[in-house]
C-alpha cells in the first residue's frame, strides 16, 4: 500500500503554484463559497489526476502512471516475528484510472477542510527488495523482486489545515493528511534469488496471499502513519506559497 504515496503529488495540482503559472491550464478554478464548490471539485481533481499522468515539468510534477519512488524502507516488530525490508526502483501502475466519486470542500476563514472520495480499479506495484526476517528462533534472509496486484480501491483523502496570515496575504498551513484505502483483492508474487531460503519464502507468500485482509489490517497504521507525514509536507511546500484567494478564490 505504499504506492498510495504517489497520489499525493496531486496535491501539487490541487494547489496550483505560483503567480507565473497559469493554474487553469492543469486544473479547474472552483469558488469556495460558491452552492456547486463540491461538483466543482469533482470535476477539478479528475482533471488535474489526467495532468499528470506524463507529469506536467512547468510545476516539477513528475509522471504519475508509472510512478517510480526511488526507496523506501520498513522496520516491523510484532512479539515473535521481526521484519526488516528495504525496497528500491518500486513501480506503480494504474493510478490513472483512478476515478471521483464525490468531493466536499469547506474553506472558511479560520480553517480548511478538504475531502476526496475516489476508485482505483487496478493497481500494480513492482519492486527489487532486500530483506531479513526472524521469527522466534529461525532466520530469514531474501532478495529479489516483488509484484503485487490490488484491485477495487475505494478511498478518501482528508486534509485538514488553518489559515494563516503572513503579510498581507493568507496562506494555509496543511496539519494533517488522512486516508484509509477499502482493497477488494490482493495477491503478491515474490522471487527470491536466496536458495537457501526460497522455500521459506514462498510458504510465507502462500500464507500473505491467503490472509492478505488480516495481515492488511495489521499494516495499515504503519502506512498510514507515512502517508500523513509524505502528504502533509507536500501539501506544505504548496500551500505556503500560494495565497489562499488564489488557491480557493472566494464568490464576489
Amino acid at each position: 500500500m505504499i504506492s498510495f504515496n504517489n497520489l499525493f503529488f496531486l496535491l501539487l495540482v490541487l494547489s496550483g503554484c505560483n503567480g507565473a503559472i497559469d493554474i487553469q491550464k492543469y486544473l479547474k478554478v472552483c469558488n469556495r463559497n460558491a452552492l456547486d464548490a463540491n461538483d466543482c471539485m469533482v470535476d477539478a481533481v479528475q482533471k488535474g489526476i489526467a495532468a499528470m499522468i506524463d507529469g506536467i515539468p512547468d510545476l516539477d510534477v513528475p509522471q504519475i502512471d508509472p510512478y517510480l519512488q526511488k526507496y523506501f524502507k520498513l522496520d516491523y516488530n510484532n512479539n515473535q516475528l521481526a521484519v526488516k525490508l528495504v525496497m528500491k526502483n518500486t513501480y506503480v501502475t494504474g493510478l490513472k484510472n483512478s476515478i471521483v466519486k464525490d468531493a466536499r470542500l469547506r474553506a472558511d476563514d479560520d480553517k480548511f477542510h478538504l475531502e476526496v472520495d475516489l476508485t482505483t480499479p487496478k493497481v500494480t506495484i513492482t519492486t527489487n527488495y532486500r530483506g531479513e526476517g526472524k521469527f522466534n528462533v529461525l532466520n530469514i534472509y531474501a532478495y529479489g523482486t516483488i509484484n503485487t496486484t490490488m484491485t477495487d480501491l475505494t478511498y478518501t483523502w482528508k486534509l485538514d489545515g488553518v489559515p494563516e496570515k503572513k503579510g498581507n496575504d493568507t496562506y494555509v498551513r496543511i496539519t494533517e493528511f488522512y486516508m484509509r484505502p477499502d482493497v477488494g483483492s490482493m495477491f503478491t508474487a515474490l522471487e527470491n534469488e536466496n536458495l537457501e531460503s526460497r522455500e521459506l519464502t514462498d510458504l510465507g507468500v502462500s500464507f500473505a496471499n491467503a490472509n492478505w485482509r488480516t495481515l492488511y489490517k495489521e499494516f495499515l497504521p504503519f502506512a498510514q502513519e507515512n502517508w500523513n507525514k509524505i502528504g502533509t509536507a507536500i501539501a506544505n511546500k504548496v500551500f505556503s506559497k500560494v495565497p489562499y484567494d488564489e488557491l480557493f478564490p472566494a464568490s464576489s
